[in-house]
């Protein structure tokens, strides 16, 4: 009698090989590729000795504008300094997702028991209370570039506002020379020289005024020319960029009482200015005095479309602000102000400053 075995057809067989072998290689690659996994999350999770590193002391630095290209570049050099002195300084309330006011950050770094603030004043007395606050439990405070008089601060890096208010008045002064010589090659009647400078409208200290005064002092001294010179000023609000650049357009777009002479005390406002003179086709129609020496700025000098700048040295400000907090942190003194130099970038100059930049971006 024939055998009825139950082998599969030859053509089944082979399928079911193929699907075997198919389901062995695939079980084999899984496993090796959760093998790799492990070993990458081992390697990932191991401590690195050399990137991990604990701080003795925790500074905590607040401004105005966390964003704002000063302190991007202060900043950076706190972080350098503070390397060398086993001290981690953080920027508060920078990438939160909530914004708090310098107030808000001030209290928070008090409730975390930082051991220092270095700290954007201003002369309010919320500011003041905080600051007396701070000190009362052992967190000392140094202010930069706005000062807090009066509020038991420890410290105080700045310019020396009365310096930088001649400089200003200065370069005021040449530009509206080369203006009169230039109206006069053109046969233009009117011999006075307009000048607007604007100002913080949000300012709660007197820097401004100091800047101010001193301008007009530098003028004044100039004699007959000071006669010549018509200087306005105009607060204007820095909170919202989109106001800021809206009333620099209305200043431009308004032909009866364009000015000759722009002064910026402000990086916002500088950069607002040029910008909107390139969208309004009006570059050379007004010299711009600035502030500040962003990219923005120093390609602004180098096409004609701004006549000068005054910036101050971002890190000399952020070395002495965190050399000061230390010191005082460490033996309890230190001196009560730090003055931090500044510079006039113009035409003659500015290919030396672009080139540094170029050569830092490339380190």
């Amino acid at each position: 009698m024939k055998e009825t075995g139950s082998k599969l057809p030859k053509k089944e067989r082979l399928l079911t090989g193929i699907l075997l072998s198919v389901t062995v290689i695939m079980l084999i690659a899984t496993m090796v590729s959760l093998f790799f996994f492990r070993r990458q999350m081992r390697m990932v999770n191991k401590p690195n000795e050399e990137s991990e590193r604990i701080y003795d002391k925790h500074y905590a630095l607040i401004v105005d504008d966390p964003d704002d290209p000063l302190w991007t570049s202060v900043y950076s050099q706190m972080q350098a300094v503070g390397d060398t002195k086993n001290a981690y300084v953080e920027l508060f309330g920078e990438n939160l997702s909530t914004t708090y006011g310098k107030a808000d950050l001030v209290r928070i770094a008090i409730e975390s028991k930082v051991d220092g603030i270095i700290l954007e004043a201003e002369e309010s007395d919320e500011m003041t209370a905080l600051i007396y606050k701070a000190g009362q439990q052992g967190i000392p405070v140094v202010t930069v570039l706005h000062d807090c008089v009066g509020s038991g601060r420890v410290s105080f890096v700045g310019i020396n506002n009365y310096s930088f208010g001649n400089e200003y008045g200065t370069l005021i002064l040449k530009a509206a020379t080369e203006i009169r010589a230039m109206k006069e090659s053109q046969e233009d009647a009117a011999d006075e020289v307009h000048v607007l400078i604007l100002l913080d409208g949000q300012s709660q200290d007197t820097s401004q005024s100091i800047v101010y005064a001193a301008v007009q002092e530098n003028i004044e001294a100039a004699g007959d020319a000071a006669k010549k010179l018509v200087i306005e000023t105009e607060r204007i609000n820095a909170t919202s960029v989109f106001r800021t650049e809206e009333r620099i357009r209305d200043i431009v777009q308004n032909k009866e009482s364009l000015p000759d002479i722009i002064v910026c005390l402000n990086e916002q406002n500088t950069a607002s200015i040029y910008q909107t003179l390139v969208d309004q086709n009006k570059v050379g129609q007004i010299y711009v005095i600035g502030y500040f020496d962003s990219e923005t700025i120093l390609r602004g000098i180098e096409r004609k479309g701004i006549y000068a700048t005054v910036t101050i040295g971002a890190q000399q400000l952020g070395t002495y602000c965190v050399e000061a907090l230390d010191e005082y942190v460490n033996t309890g003194y230190v001196s009560d102000y730090f003055s931090v130099d500044f510079t006039c970038i113009n035409a003659e100059n500015v290919s030396e400053y672009l080139k540094k930049g170029e050569e830092n971006e490339t380190d």
